[in-house]
């Protein structure tokens, strides 16, 4: 399977979209491939896929093969365990994957709907022009798909993140790391109430402000151990665990293994996508 990943070229565009992802396969041969959880949201777009997608307290997959649908899209993300994807036959696939909240700046559209629509990308993108989807995926060359994929995002950029919201990611970005540091903290900051914080997270983010601490911890951690900056015992007390079976059960958690399994399973593609990938 060959993956892709490019960067946006627009200045502006770069605030919310940290990449665009193209996966392309020809072959019948079966692959499966994990990630993790992470703050982004990813918006795929499947062109003659059928894409049967299982996220429950005990599961987090996705099984894709041929469909007759000229399209489907959905997104992914606000995980809490990896996400497994099993792939089966021939594959087209384009991926957004939005920076956390820039969603926001497209579409005011309730986060309950969009995550269980599989024409998500149409309901956003596409209501004045239904050919959108047939333009991009005509171009076999992913950065032209990528330059045609700006331009519609570019167009749709309408609306502005509430002042509070920016502020509680600046200080997120900003304290994390801090061992005082959490929900009741980052609402003092913002002199604002924790039912309120909760509301700004779950209307603009999706998810709620606690869990969102929580997968930046992880991917803070990942990141330590990847980059091998320091062993494991240092990486966990930097990232607040001060209890070494709390710092592996969470690490198990949100990716299945403990951090030392980790590190011989998992690979990094261009410095952005995290993750396991197999042939079967």
């Amino acid at each position: 399977m060959k993956s892709v990943i490019i960067k946006p070229k627009n200045e502006l565009l770069k605030k919310y979209v940290q990449y665009f992802l193209f996966f392309k396969k020809s072959d019948n041969q079966s692959l499966n491939y994990t990630t993790f959880p992470n703050n982004n949201l990813c918006l795929a777009i499947y062109k003659h896929s059928a894409v049967r997608y299982i996220n429950d307290s005990k599961t987090n997959s996705c099984s894709i093969t041929e469909g007759n649908k000229n399209f489907t899209s959905r997104f992914y993300g606000f995980h809490k365990m990896p996400f497994n994807v099993n792939i089966n036959g021939s594959l087209d696939q384009v991926c957004i994957i939005f920076y956390p909240s820039a969603l926001r700046a497209f579409t005011k559209d309730s986060y309950a709907d969009l995550m269980t629509s599989d024409s998500a990308f149409e309901e956003i993108f596409t209501h004045k022009n239904s050919f959108t989807l047939e333009q991009i995926f005509e171009q076999d060359d992913f950065t032209k798909r990528a330059a045609q994929l700006e331009l519609l995002l570019l167009k749709n950029l309408k609306n502005e993140l509430p002042e509070k919201l920016r502020e509680a990611l600046h200080y997120i970005s900003k304290y994390s790391h801090n061992e005082n540091f959490n929900i009741e903290t980052l609402s003092k900051k913002l002199e604002i109430s924790d039912t309120t914080l909760f509301r700004l997270f779950k209307n603009h983010l999706g998810q709620n402000a606690k869990s969102y601490l929580k997968t930046i911890r992880f991917r803070n951690t990942l990141d330590g151990i990847l980059n091998q900056q320091n062993n494991l015992t240092t990486i966990a007390h930097f990232n607040q665990y001060y209890d070494q079976a709390h710092f592996i059960n969470d690490f198990k958690t949100f990716s299945g293994y403990s951090p030392k399994q980790l590190i011989d399973k998992v690979s990094v593609q261009q410095n952005d996508l995290t993750w396991i990938y197999n042939k079967k």
